[in-house]
């Protein structure tokens, strides 16, 4: 890291929005970021624009798993962001029962965020 090695709160999030919104730009999904209620405006396929809060996590708690709050929010969709293996995993906001997600570095794979977007393309 550069600086102080210190990285802010507001530094994370905004490295996991863009982090999201280009691993959705390459998909052939168009985003827009948005100030105030959510993170990313997605336009879908088929014309509809989602609501994505992005939450980010730079390293595993110590118990080993990257933990998310997530909280109150008007976002349909929450994309969690796993900035130290640069993946992600997207969650329809009604599949969240807790304000805490906790996903372990195995529940991110290249494979699961490519399965999660595919979903995504589909709605």
């Amino acid at each position: 890291m550069v600086g102080s090695g210190k990285i802010s709160a507001t530094s994370l999030g905004r490295a996991g929005e863009f982090l999201t919104a280009s691993k959705l730009q390459m998909a052939g999904l168009e985003t827009t970021h948005v100030a105030g209620s959510c993170d990313l405006h997605v336009a879908l396929p088929n014309k509809r624009v989602l609501r994505v809060e992005v939450k980010a996590a730079l390293t595993p708690s110590p118990s080993g798993a990257f933990r998310f709050h997530v909280g109150n929010s008007n976002a349909e969709v929450f994309m969690l962001v796993s900035l130290q293996l640069s993946l992600i995993r997207i969650f329809n906001k009604s599949d969240l029962k807790k304000s805490m997600i906790t996903l372990r570095p195995a529940e991110f794979t290249e494979q699961a965020e490519a399965d999660d977007i595919a979903h995504l393309l589909l709605r």
